[in-house]
């Protein structure tokens, strides 16, 4: 296998020691190939760092890339780097690292902890709640960029759920000061986790903060930063910190859709900080045709226009896999081969739903990831509460009555619990039955019938047939009330993100249900761009002839890396296709050489 022109345009910046290159790789776009070919090619034999996020993928990098790449995730790089007080990490933390801090802190003595405790009773928050709530804001503050924790680190729905606390006892004038003081004392927390010699455990975020705010030092020539669209502030401030080393951040800066919990794109993050960075754009993806890809290209379109995104962060997709890719505006009323194998919704309440009545009528159902057992345990935690006992469920633990979480559900932060809080109160907190169907879904054996997720959860998987939830129009809904249509320049960026995300996750076909209908008849002022982008996708319904003259269209590459990505148009012609593949590497230029010859060995190497 040869490198395609994209991925050789990125070899060839690696080749020449371009010091900051962003790889813009679109969804499906073979970004693993592309760093198997750069540490076979340009990295061979030199010292190089790739950085993933989880140990699993760090484990399946590790049997598939060679001995002179290091794998770590940035937990495992910061365990094993310098502390900025002196000494490193594991050697302060040993004995103190602990996975979550509720226990340690609930037997903690240190006294200015323990009067603030006192001081939540004193407005009514129990000794739980009052840890939890620290617990969230040493979370959250450890995912920041601040030196100390603000205000901002209390989470949205935490601040109303203690709102309404304080307004049922009377005591609302202290919402304030109670939050304050929650601040004040993680401050207090965080500064003795930093100490050397201090006391209170450290969480594995808490660490890598730590690590983050001193001078670590990544020991190799070239570090390769893998999902860089989601990385957490103090990763980025990590590894920006290593300028002795090319860095090479890899990501799809429009699947950035963790930004509520901490995550930043470090792609766009690095060229703000570099202005000479080099953004390179993987557009050909090989995990569907080019219905698929239009489809993507549509929300891609919106998110350009919606952002004024820089120019050189602009691509678009070329769904070049080996598929008959189509559009089908319904649901299941198509042969079987058209049948939907998943259906993406927008939130859990229709999710479960559909789980529910799948098990109920026997249907072998999957749910990705590990959504079937949270769900189960947050009915049965509801189902606790509503019999009026406390549970330390997450979402639930600030509550001490039924009604309580009933009247949250009815503000803008709680309406996503709504559906779940309902379903307890109908059955009167009986949910034995949901939950054992919910809790028999991951011990379901041989193929699924279907599988179903969140469009947030749904990330990084890929199904032959993907039908999208009805849902997935709401943020372009009509005001019932008002008769009001939302206008474009209102409607989050995040709501194009995770519609871009699931419905790249096709490979043959797309139930889109409606929705790019709604989406130009029922959204104001969409720009012309958008409204092109979805007229293109007539041209994929299933109707149409079973190889139509789009699946043999040919695309140019990337232009060259000076330039920017341009949208596919029907009018392009190829000027570099021969034989279907580039013939080999791009052509070293004497300057790269020269550089190459006047750069010292990479330690290693």
């Amino acid at each position: 296998m040869e490198p395609n022109a994209e991925q050789s345009a990125i070899l060839q910046a690696i080749y020449e020691r371009h010091p900051y290159i962003a790889v813009n790789a679109l969804a499906g776009t073979g970004k693993s190939t592309t760093v198997r070919f750069a540490v076979e090619g340009p990295l061979q034999g030199r010292n190089t760092q790739y950085l993933v996020f989880n140990k699993k993928n760090a484990d399946e990098a590790k049997a598939r890339l060679p001995g002179n790449v290091r794998v770590n995730t940035a937990h495992s790089l910061a365990w094993n780097g310098p502390h900025p007080d002196g000494g490193s990490i594991r050697s302060v933390y040993g004995g103190r690292r602990v996975d979550r801090l509720y226990g340690e802190l609930k037997n903690s003595h240190d006294p200015r902890f323990t009067s603030y405790l006192r001081s939540m009773q004193d407005v009514g928050l129990s000794r739980a709640q009052a840890i939890f709530l620290v617990q969230g804001v040493l979370s959250s503050f450890c995912q920041s960029a601040h030196e100390r924790a603000e205000r901002c680190h209390i989470a949205p729905d935490l601040a109303a759920q203690i709102r309404m606390r304080l307004e049922r006892r009377g005591a609302e004038a202290f919402l304030k000061p109670t939050l304050e003081a929650a601040v004040d004392v993680s401050n207090h927390l965080f500064a003795d986790m930093r100490d050397p010699q201090g006391r209170t455990p450290v969480t594995h975020d808490a660490y890598l903060k730590i690590w983050s705010m001193g001078h670590p030092v990544i020991p190799a020539d070239h570090i390769l930063f893998d999902e860089a669209q989601d990385a957490s502030m103090p990763m980025m401030q990590g590894v920006l910190k290593q300028q002795h080393a090319q860095l090479v951040f890899i990501g799809d800066t429009h699947q950035s859709i963790y930004g509520w919990r901490g995550a930043v794109d470090a792609m766009q993050a690095l060229k703000e900080m570099y202005t000479e960075t080099r953004v390179l754009p993987l557009q050909s993806s090989y995990r569907f045709g080019q219905a698929i890809a239009d489809a993507g290209n549509v929300f891609l379109t919106a998110l350009y226009e919606r952002e004024q995104t820089p120019p050189e962060f602009r691509a678009f997709l070329k769904g070049v896999g080996p598929y008959d890719s189509r559009m089908i505006p319904g649901g299941d009323h198509f042969p079987d081969t058209r049948k939907a194998t998943a259906y993406l919704f927008r939130s859990n309440a229709p999710l479960v739903q559909s789980a529910l009545q799948g098990l109920q009528r026997g249907d072998k159902v999957y749910m990705a990831g590990d959504q079937a057992k949270e769900i189960a345990a947050f009915i049965e935690a509801c189902a606790k509460l509503y019999f009026g006992q406390f549970t330390p469920h997450p979402d639930l633990r600030f509550f001490d009555h039924f009604n309580e979480l009933e009247k949250f559900t009815e503000t803008r932060e709680g309406q996503g619990l709504r559906f779940l809080t309902q379903l307890v109160k109908k059955n009167h907190g009986n949910v034995s039955q949901e939950v054992q169907l919910l809790n028999r879904i991951p011990l379901q054996q041989g193929v699924p019938d279907y599988t179903l997720s969140t469009m947030h959860r749904s990330k990084g998987l890929e199904f032959a047939h993907v039908a999208l939830d009805v849902g997935a129009q709401k943020p372009f809904e009509v005001d019932e009330e008002t008769g009001e249509k939302p206008s474009f320049e209102n409607i989050p960026s995040e709501v194009f993100r995770v519609l871009y995300v699931a419905v790249t996750r096709a490979h043959e076909s797309l139930h889109d249900q409606g929705l790019f209908r709604a989406f130009v008849h029922q959204v104001d002022h969409l720009p012309q761009a958008v409204h092109a982008a979805v007229s293109r996708l007539d041209q994929y319904r299933l109707q149409a002839k079973p190889r139509a003259i789009w699946e043999t269209r040919q695309y140019p590459p990337v232009p060259d890396p000076a330039m920017v990505a341009v949208p596919i148009g029907p009018d392009w012609t190829p000027d570099w296709v021969h034989g279907g593949r580039l013939q080999g590497f791009p052509p070293v230029t004497q300057e790269a050489t020269r550089r190459m010859e006047s750069s010292p060995a990479a330690p290693g190497g």
